[in-house]
């Protein structure tokens, strides 16, 4: 008599883990039951060998092939055994990443969670993975990586048992030392579009890019090369892509550049061309220092899309390039003065005014131009930034081009175009004082007594005034 047991079985029954064998109330069947249905209902019905079976001594036992699963039932038990292993895993401590007994065995885990979202991505049982991700990252104390894991479980399987457990694991990890992320998060998982879910992925990356916090960023920075993976061919990857590079640019001056020129590469028709290339100068100028290729890069992007909502930004951070680090003042006058040009109602221009003035004053010793641009500056804007601009041109005319007579002219300009700014009192009264000591007794009697009339709270001025006529 011969015992003969089946291939299959015998493997499973000599792997046998140790915790299977006490399993025996537990609703959910473990990895070992699992795997014994799935073969057995996998077995050639019209094989059916006996456990004990009598044959010659000198036969071999007939071959019996092992059965052939299912790609489901391949899932099935990849998925099983994976829950097995990290609901055995315990929670990382504080320092668990420094002695964490099981690093090891952590890392293994992880890495085939993503083998198997990659090879199962197409089944509804890659929900089950994806929670299981979130929980295997909160256990080794990523709890915001957890969280985005769970929201992407939300997101690509809406309808599912594991998108209600993720929803539920979200709100637990939220509850404490969250803060304004907290309100962040509860509003997208409030709710989740009814769309593809390309589209729907595409909605939660935008949704969590404003979230400022590192450990989001850098859960947020591989769902995007998730997406990017996965979707390549999606008509808005080049949305996904630009949030990318600035995600990348956050961490490294180098990497967003390269992220961007991925962008201008591969997304030759991408609505965010211009965005990449202010990008790429801003990064150069602030992070790099590389001030020349900035402001290359201001010009080809000023040059390709002149009419671009950033083209305006563009044209500032040049000027400002040119000024302060390459020194390029002449230069940087003339991209001010197309800055005044193109946009003379915008608050850009006011500012630009302003630096046009100081740079003809400072650094190219043009006072004559400095009082020009400041008188402009006073008759296309009138807050008060245009009385300030006209006292400067009165201190330019003054000390530096010792001219009083130009000083009266602008000194005029001010009091009728500002009288009710706090400049305006004084230079009445320097506007009279002049003409006084030109010998023109009548017109500075007329000015002291328009003074007197038009500002009579000023105590000391209008007493001086009197004192005169």
């Amino acid at each position: 008599m011969n015992l003969w047991i089946p291939a299959a079985t015998l493997f499973i029954a000599l792997h046998t883990p140790a915790w299977a064998e006490d399993q025996t109330s537990e609703p959910a069947k473990d990895t070992y039951t699992l795997a014994m249905d799935i073969y057995a209902s996998a077995q050639d019905n019209e094989v059916k060998p006996s456990l004990v079976v009598e044959a010659p001594v000198q036969a071999a036992p007939p071959m019996i092939e092992a059965p052939k699963l299912s790609r489901e039932d391949n899932a099935a038990l990849h998925l099983s055994i994976l829950r097995d292993e990290v609901d055995h895993m315990t929670q990382v401590g504080f320092f668990g990443s420094l002695f964490s007994e099981n690093e090891e065995l952590q890392q293994a885990l992880m890495q085939d969670i993503e083998l198997f979202l990659a090879i199962y991505s197409d089944l509804p049982i890659t929900s089950e993975a994806m929670l299981l991700k979130g929980q295997m990252l909160a256990k080794q104390n990523h709890p915001e990586a957890a969280v985005v894991a769970w929201l992407q479980t939300m997101y690509e399987f809406p309808k599912s048992d594991a998108s209600l457990k993720a929803r539920r694991s979200i709100l637990d990890t939220i509850k404490s030392d969250w803060d304004d992320e907290a309100d962040a998060i509860k509003a997208i998982i409030k709710h989740v579009p009814s769309k593809d879910i390309a589209s729907r992925l595409r909605s939660l990356i935008n949704q969590l890019y404003p979230i400022n916090d590192q450990d989001v960023v850098q859960a947020l920075t591989l769902l995007q090369l998730d997406f990017l993976k996965r979707f390549s061919d999606d008509p808005h990857a080049d949305e996904v892509q630009i949030l990318l590079a600035h995600n990348m640019g956050a961490e490294s001056a180098e990497s967003g550049i390269f992220g961007f020129r991925k962008l201008l590469t591969l997304y030759p028709e991408s609505s965010y061309r211009a965005e990449a290339m202010l990008a790429i100068a801003d990064l150069q100028r602030l992070r790099l220092k590389a001030y020349q290729k900035a402001a290359d890069n201001y010009k080809v992007l000023i040059a390709q899309y002149p009419e671009h909502k950033l083209a305006k930004l563009a044209y500032e951070n040049l000027a400002l390039t040119q000024a302060e680090h390459l020194k390029a003042y002449p230069e940087a006058i003339a991209t001010n003065q197309k800055i005044v040009e193109l946009y003379p109602e915008d608050k850009v221009s006011l500012k630009a005014l302003q630096n046009i003035a100081k740079l003809q004053r400072s650094k190219t010793d043009e006072p004559e131009q400095a009082i020009a641009t400041l008188r402009k500056l006073a008759t296309m804007f009138h807050g008060f930034e245009a009385p300030e601009a006209l006292h400067d041109a009165i201190k330019i005319a003054e000390k530096k081009l010792k001219n009083e007579k130009l000083a009266f002219e602008i000194r005029q300009q001010l009091v009728k175009d500002y009288p009710q700014s706090d400049e305006a009192p004084k230079a009445l009264f320097d506007m009279a004082e002049y003409a006084e000591q030109s010998g023109d007794a009548a017109q500075a009697k007329a000015l002291y007594t328009k003074l007197i009339n038009q500002y009579p709270s000023e105590k000391s001025l209008v007493r001086k005034a009197r004192e005169r006529i």
